[in-house]
């Protein structure tokens, strides 16, 4: 009788660890009809190897939980690099339309020395006329 009870509870944490079911000493006892002491006392080794499979599954879940978390940090990050290479053209874009009008007030400034050479030289013509 006792090594029908050891196989079922065997099966049991076989059956649970494979279809990825939650499993600890209360859920397994449960599941065999049988008290959580009887695991503790009786079979360690079950005990052992629950404890084994429920840290595996810990593991499992952090493990998710850090990829999933570092897959956010990935795509803010490739949000991040976007927004600064969206900054940079924006910036050269900026730089350009500032080295544009820069030339055009040198042009105009150029117009204004050419106007301006152009007036002063009607009014001398001008003194000689008086």
């Amino acid at each position: 009788m006792e090594v029908d009870t050891k196989q079922q509870i065997e099966a049991i944490i076989t059956d649970m660890i494979t279809s990825g079911e939650k499993i600890n000493v209360s859920r397994v006892a449960a599941k065999a009809g049988v008290s959580n002491a009887l695991i503790y006392n009786r079979y360690p080794e079950l005990k052992v190897r629950i404890q084994t499979a429920k840290e595996k599954q810990q593991n499992k879940v952090q493990q998710i939980e850090t990829t999933t978390e570092l897959e956010k940090v990935k795509s803010k990050f490739d949000k991040a690099k976007q927004k600064q290479s969206d900054a940079e053209e924006l910036a050269e874009s900026y730089k350009r339309q500032n080295d544009e009008l820069w030339e055009h007030i040198q042009q105009v400034y150029s117009m204004y020395d050419q106007v301006l050479a152009e007036r002063n030289d009607f009014a001398e013509r001008l003194k000689f006329l008086d």
